[in-house]
Formats: C-alpha cells, sequence, structure tokens
C-alpha cells in the first residue's frame, strides 16, 4: 500500500471499530492524545467504586491518577487492593481540593500529557464522555476547559446546581435551552464558569495558567481558576454532546451560621483574587471596615451572635489584604 492510501485506510479502520479507541484521527494526528484523569480522594467509599468502574468502561485510553487526602474509612486501601491500574498517592495531611489536584496535575506535565481531566469522587463518566470532549477540543483549540454536561445521580435531569451554575454566568449564550442541549445534542456552549467536577484542561491552558492557587482550601478554587483562565484569554466551554452523572446530595434546608460565614468569605475571597479586576485592595479595605462597623453596632444591641460573625469577617477581610496582592501578583506554576 502507498503513503497516499495509509491515512484513509487507518481512519476506515477506526471508524468501523478495529482500533477499540486505540486511535483517533485529529486533522494529521494518528494516535490518540495523552489524557491524565485525575481524582481527588476523601472518604470516598460511597461512590469510588462506581467512579473507578464508569472510567474502566470509558472506549477512550488514559491514565488514571488517585490523590488519596489522607482519608480515614479506607479509600486508599479499598483502591489499592480492587484497582491496581490507577496510581495512587496517599497524602499524609488533607492538602484540600486544590492543592492535591496540583499533585496530579504537576505529573501529567511531567509525564508529557496533552490534557488532565479533573473528574470529583462522586461522578461518573459515560463511555463517550472523555472522547467526545477531546474530540471537541481538537476542533475548538481556543478552550482551555472543556466540561460535559451534568446530571444528577440517576441520570434523569440536569444536576441542579450544574444548572444554576449556568444560568448565573453572562456567557452562557443560549441559557438553558443550550445548556440542556435541546436543540443541538452537539453544541459547544461558550459559559465563563462551570465548577470543577469534569474538567478537560488542555496542556496548553495548564502551562500557562498553571495550578489552583493555595489560598482556597475547598470551595471558590473553581471559580477563581476560572477566573485566570479567561484572563489569559482561554475559553470555557460546556459540550451538550459528553455527559457525566454527579452523584452529590442536595443540600436543604436553613444554613447555619457557619455554613453562611464560610459561604460570605468565600465569596468576599473569590472577588478579591479575580486578576481581571482592578481595586482589590480598596474592595477589602471596605468590606473589613464594613464589617467592623456591623460588629460594633452587634455589640451595642448586645447581639453577641452578630458581633462575631462580623467581627470574623472583618479582621479575616482585612488580615488577608497582602496575602491576596501577592497571589494575584505571582502565576501559579506547577
Amino acid at each position: 500500500m502507498g503513503p497516499g492510501g495509509f491515512y484513509p485506510f487507518v481512519k476506515y479502520l477506526y471508524v468501523c471499530g478495529a482500533f477499540s479507541g486505540k486511535a483517533v484521527i485529529f486533522g494529521k494526528d494518528l494516535f490518540v492524545k495523552s489524557v491524565y484523569i485525575i481524582i481527588v480522594t476523601y472518604n470516598g467509599m460511597r461512590w469510588i467504586d462506581k467512579c473507578l468502574d464508569s472510567l474502566k468502561e470509558s472506549k477512550y485510553p488514559s491514565t488514571m491518577l488517585v490523590i488519596d487526602n489522607h482519608s480515614s474509612d479506607g479509600t486508599a486501601a479499598f483502591i489499592g487492593r480492587h484497582y491496581p491500574d490507577v496510581r495512587l498517592t496517599i497524602s499524609s495531611r488533607n492538602l484540600g481540593f486544590g492543592q492535591a489536584n496540583n499533585i496530579g496535575m504537576r505529573k501529567a506535565l511531567e509525564e508529557g500529557a496533552d490534557y488532565v481531566f479533573l473528574l470529583n469522587q462522586d461522578a461518573y463518566v459515560e463511555p463517550e464522555t472523555i472522547g467526545r470532549l477531546v474530540d471537541a477540543h481538537a476542533a475548538n483549540a481556543s478552550f482551555g476547559i472543556l466540561s460535559p454536561l451534568h446530571f444528577n445521580g440517576k441520570g434523569d435531569a440536569l444536576d441542579v446546581y450544574f444548572e444554576q451554575y449556568l444560568s448565573r454566568s453572562s456567557g452562557g449564550g443560549g441559557g438553558e435551552e443550550s445548556s440542556r442541549g435541546e436543540r443541538r445534542r452537539d453544541a459547544l456552549v461558550r459559559t465563563e464558569f462551570v465548577n470543577a467536577a469534569a474538567w478537560l484542561i488542555s496542556a496548553g491552558c495548564l502551562r500557562q495558567v498553571g495550578g489552583f492557587d493555595p489560598l482556597f482550601f475547598h470551595y471558590g478554587e473553581d471559580d477563581n481558576y476560572a477566573h485566570r483562565v479567561l484572563f489569559h484569554g482561554w475559553g470555557i466551554g460546556v459540550l451538550t454532546s459528553a455527559r457525566i452523572r454527579h452523584d452529590r446530595e442536595l443540600r436543604t434546608g436553613v444554613k447555619g451560621t457557619d455554613a453562611v460565614l464560610k459561604e460570605e468569605w468565600k465569596h468576599i475571597l473569590v472577588r478579591a483574587c479575580d486578576v481581571r479586576r482592578p481595586g482589590y485592595r480598596v474592595f477589602m479595605i471596605r468590606r473589613g471596615v464594613r464589617h467592623g462597623l456591623w460588629a460594633l453596632k452587634g455589640l451595642m444591641r448586645f447581639d453577641i451572635s452578630s458581633f462575631k460573625y462580623h467581627f470574623w469577617l472583618s479582621r479575616r477581610t482585612l488580615g488577608y489584604v497582602g496575602h491576596v496582592g501577592r497571589s494575584r501578583k505571582k502565576g501559579r506554576p506547577l
């Protein structure tokens, strides 16, 4: 067979399934792109078998890395016994979501990965999910992050929080109809944010943007990362032909004071660290002073709960001005 007939012949074999997902055609590229799947686990026995089993059924070949955040429920031991193909790293302490992912992303880049795919321990892929994301990126290389649609644990409706994220994003484009993929099941919907339960990140984006910011231990790190991705000119998109199931509980009822406090602090920190928005120092000082005045009012009314709440936020916000400044100035190299 002459050189002119080799490429069509290989493409024919792939379409017919002769490679069983071991090769793809991306323009002139013959072999698959290297994808490293990174899963951070923490007391994940409830989900980890379903998560890893779904990846075993994936049609796209990949390397699986699990970073265990010092689980106490036997998660790491279970993975070691039942999933010998998984490369397991066990941390001596809980590093948080972002820093644990940084370990995996660093390894992936060192070993020449073309993509990393961050997957939550409570999320399950479909056989075509990863391959469709890679194909979509091959045709849309200006995107730094691609996400599938997130369905609930049963797979019969969109995940409620995922739908809220898209509806809040000014870059969502087609709104609910686009996010559901009801008009075009293969649409790539541009957005400003999608949570990091299932992110395909290109190596080019990862090298430029770096890893997650250590200022964020748990929650807010994906908001901050998305801001930096957009700052560097990369796109963020949701591919409606790819899906995962996100098997998380819906949080109902009234939030306690501690939960509300953490949520407000997260919003302050995310806003202050957004490199696209200037004036972080003025924002933080004003916010800190405002909470200080509210704390004083609470004290004058003998409302100790209100005093403690606003005093903590005031002290925290003013005390973090320097940390945020350093975070905004330096990159996040892996």
